[in-house]
């Protein structure tokens, strides 16, 4: 990483000393061409006159092109230092070809030798100082052996002055680039928390997306807002609401990765930064964050995932602010467990999947509600219904680790893209198995998609083999889906749908599920259509 660079992020004043090095360094080429060619007007009858002015009209010649380069997009180019380098050398050239042709180091040019070096130290990084510095002394070093042209002491003690400028050079390079990546910290950094700021955080969250998309990595970012700050402030005082964000800060980076960054992105906002991580996992650790600031800073949260929910930053900040602001919103106030947080993020997710599928329609939370009717038509025990209630709402959550350009495309899918489909359930029901008293569910997540024939996926069970949750969920599953836009076609009817049913009854679906939901469609008694927060709070209500 060169100076001035934060996680590839140059810092803006660094660059505005880089392209002012453009002037700088042309106008040095002008003032030394312009009294070189003065000196070799005075020395005339020396030799190689003519060629001496033919070199420094090279330099000149040089200068102005790089006078006319585009120097904003050259500085911002990761070929920056190259091109510096490549400048610097090209001198150093010109410079022995010069003092050769006026004699070697008995020339007056060989002055000149301090220049490329003193050039260096204003603002090329230590790594680039110490190749000018080297080159330069070899220059120097190779006129002396070759050709001299003053005594053996004076060149030796030319050369040590040289190689102590180089040095010299090299230490304040050093010093520039400690200073540099001091104040980049500082700019960075929150003062109070030690944490990253807004802009620190942002930065680091744009490199990482940035990387995670060439490389094909996932991620996540979570925001947090602290429920009750402005009481602490108000009650015990500033200093008591000061110590709270930085325990909140310190309890942040006891339950994250060392990979992870942590930002205050303001008052009491803070937000979480996970890179390389799948989404069930990201989904574990939020549970775990807000467990553990549960004791002195319950948070309202929300989480967004990359590539899934967005590839850029600031629609990732938007996506997770609204799901923040429906965490506030569309809880409840009582005290809830970790089990009860992680399921609460499950919710989040198979919301997440229904917005990439229909935004106007929440297909996970209608085929929870069809499958409780289906249920307790069978006879089903309402303690049983909740958890038959989270599966349902569950049942598509694995779809989060399909690609949207397969879970929305409005064609027919490749061979290929429907295995990669297929794959969900089994994701699905491992996202369940990590949520605490869930691990009835999961074979119920599983087996969400089998065909009562043995048809089906994942495991081609058949009949009765398949729970009898699974045989209801899929029934519910395709009633809904049928009667609501897919990216692929628009709705179709009610009447439609159970057409279908009835055709498909005793080879995709099990019979009885499906006589039980068109007895209930026949009797035109509708319940109550259930969103976001009611859904989450029926279930774990009814759960046993």
């Amino acid at each position: 990483m060169s100076a001035g660079e934060d996680n590839g992020i140059a810092d803006q004043s660094t660059l505005r000393m880089r392209e002012a090095t453009f002037a700088a360094g042309v106008w040095l080429t002008y003032v030394l061409s312009a009294s070189g060619a003065i000196y070799v007007g005075l020395t005339w009858q020396r030799p190689h006159r003519t060629l001496i002015l033919l070199l420094f009209a090279t330099a000149v010649l040089s200068a102005t092109i790089v006078w006319f380069l585009p120097r904003e997009r050259i500085v911002r180019s990761r070929f920056r230092e190259t091109f510096f380098l490549g400048w610097s050398i090209l001198d150093l050239v010109l410079l022995v070809a010069v003092t050769l042709a006026d004699g070697g180091t008995g020339s007056p040019f060989a002055l000149i030798f301090f220049l490329p070096v003193v050039f260096a130290a204003m603002s090329y990084p230590l790594a680039s100082v110490a190749v000018v510095g080297g080159l330069t002394v070899a220059g120097y070093l190779a006129l002396a052996l070759t050709v001299g042209g003053v005594a053996s002491g004076y060149e030796a003690l030319f050369t040590v002055v040289l190689l102590c400028t180089g040095a010299l050079s090299a230490w304040q390079a050093r010093n520039h680039q400690r200073q540099r990546m001091a104040l980049i910290e500082i700019s960075r950094t929150d003062p109070l928390t030690g944490c990253l700021n807004r802009r620190g955080f942002q930065e680091r969250a744009v490199a990482e997306i940035s990387a995670s998309a060439r490389s094909g990595r996932q991620g996540a970012l979570l925001l947090l807002d602290l429920d009750h700050f402005k009481p602490v402030n108000d009650r015990d005082g500033h200093a008591a609401g000061d110590e709270l964000l930085c325990w909140v800060v310190r309890t942040l980076k006891l339950t994250t990765r060392p990979t992870d960054s942590i930002g205050r992105v303001g008052g009491d906002e803070f937000a979480v930064l996970f890179a390389d991580i799948e989404p069930a996992d990201a989904l574990a650790s939020a549970a775990r964050i807000t467990e553990a600031l549960r004791e002195r800073a319950p948070s309202s949260v929300g989480l967004a995932s990359f590539p899934l929910d967005a590839v850029d930053f600031e629609k990732l900040m938007r996506r997770a602010d609204s799901r923040l602001y429906a965490s506030r919103h569309g809880r409840r106030e009582s005290g809830r467990s970790a089990a009860d947080e992680r399921l609460s993020w499950a919710a989040t997710l198979a919301h997440a999947v229904d917005m990439r599928m229909n935004a106007e329609h929440d297909h996970s939370y209608a085929v929870a509600e069809r499958a409780v009717v289906i249920a307790r038509a069978l006879g089903w025990p309402e303690d049983r219904l909740g958890l038959l209630r989270i599966a349902a709402m569950l049942h598509d959550v694995g779809k989060v680790t399909v690609p949207d350009e397969i879970l929305c495309k409005p064609g027919r899918l490749t061979p290929e893209e429907f295995e990669l489909i297929k794959c969900h359930s089994l994701a699905g029901a491992e996202l369940a198995a990590r949520i605490d008293g869930l691990a009835t569910i999961v074979p119920w997540i599983r087996h969400s998609h089998e065909s009562f024939d043995g048809s089906g996926y994942p495991d081609g069970l058949r009949g009765e083999a398949i729970p009898q949750a699974s045989r209801i969920m899929l029934v519910a599953d395709a009633f809904d889906a049928i009667t609501s836009s897919r990216p692929y076609r628009g709705a179709r009817s009610v009447a439609h749908a159970c057409q279908e049913l009835e055709r498909h009854a005793g080879t995709q679906f099990d019979p009885a599920c499906v006589q039980a939901l068109l007895q209930w469609l026949a009797t035109g008694v509708a319940e109550p259509r259930l969103r976001g927060a009611d859904v989450v709070a029926q279930a774990l209500s009814g759960r046993s």
